[in-house]
């Protein structure tokens, strides 16, 4: 007779493939490696198929561990949704969140919106800021939950994702192929920036920096003036601009890479939120 997944092994291969290690899966589900070892091993033995694929740099799914993965995180979702509705009207506290400013702008709210509708007695406290302000906030305290760039925190994300960007402008920026490509910058240091500038110099494209922003209203702002252009998450595309890579010769976009933090000793509010957005951000 078959027996049925055991949620605690399909948790321990999600961590592994979200993490990329044995050791951070382990430090994740506050296992030891060899307990997390065991129950990989027992999952794929149970499955007689091979779900990791393991190298001395790390594992990785193989094509059976996708498949597994996918069924894997909606049956914990499921499992999580069961819960909520169960216990959810006696969820109450407070959650201070912080994410980087794009994310306003895409469908994060909606999924907070969810959240709230779920535990209407849980207050949720919205900031928004540069990824090492975000870092700073949760290690001192004044935030609970950040989402930002993992290259700009000093710790490793609870969960982690990432997003292909897309090169956004005006509709009716004059682009010419002899002069070079304007681009949008933020003035602090960003890492899709630096990719940028890769990017540009591996396709050999001559680009200059037309003109500096400190928020990303600021760069909605000189992408409709036809400024220059910029690397944006899809949907944060304003109605009046357009994805431009089909238009001109521009360098494959980025992905942006994101992870959500959590700070010291996090309530149940809090755990509860970040694993409610880990079930509706990563695909």
């Amino acid at each position: 007779m078959d027996r049925d997944l055991d949620p605690y092994l399909l948790r321990a291969l999600l961590a592994a493939a979200e993490t990329g290690t044995i050791s951070a899966a382990a430090e994740r589900l506050s296992r030891t490696q060899a307990a997390v070892s065991m129950q990989l091993q027992r999952l794929e033995g149970d499955l007689g198929t091979r779900l990791l694929d393991r190298t001395p740099r790390g594992v990785s799914l193989t094509q059976a561990g996708e498949t597994l993965a996918a069924y894997a995180r909606r049956l914990l979702a499921l499992t999580s949704d069961a819960r909520r509705q169960i216990e959810g009207r006696q969820l109450a506290g407070r959650v201070r969140l912080g994410l980087v400013e794009d994310l306003a702008m895409t469908p994060l709210p909606l999924a907070l919106a969810e959240f709230r509708q779920q535990h209407p007695k849980i207050q949720l406290d919205l900031m928004t800021a540069h990824s090492p302000e975000l870092d700073g906030a949760v290690r001192e305290g004044r935030c609970d939950i950040v989402i930002g760039d993992p290259a700009r925190f000093g710790s490793a994300p609870h969960f982690h994702w990432s997003r292909r960007l897309v090169w956004g402008g005006s509709r009716l920026i004059d682009l010419s192929d002899a002069a070079p490509v304007p681009f949008v910058a933020f003035e602090e240091s960003c890492t899709w920036q630096d990719r940028t500038a890769v990017a540009f110099a591996e396709a050999g494209i001559a680009w200059t920096i037309a003109c500096h922003v400190t928020t990303f209203a600021a760069l909605v702002g000189a992408l409709r003036a036809g400024l220059g252009i910029s690397l944006m998450l899809p949907e944060t595309l304003p109605a009046d601009c357009e994805t431009l890579a089909p238009r001109i010769r521009l360098p494959a976009p980025p992905s942006a890479h994101f992870g959500l933090f959590l700070g010291e000793e996090p309530s149940n509010p809090t755990r509860q939120l970040a694993a409610f957005l880990r079930d509706r951000l990563v695909a």
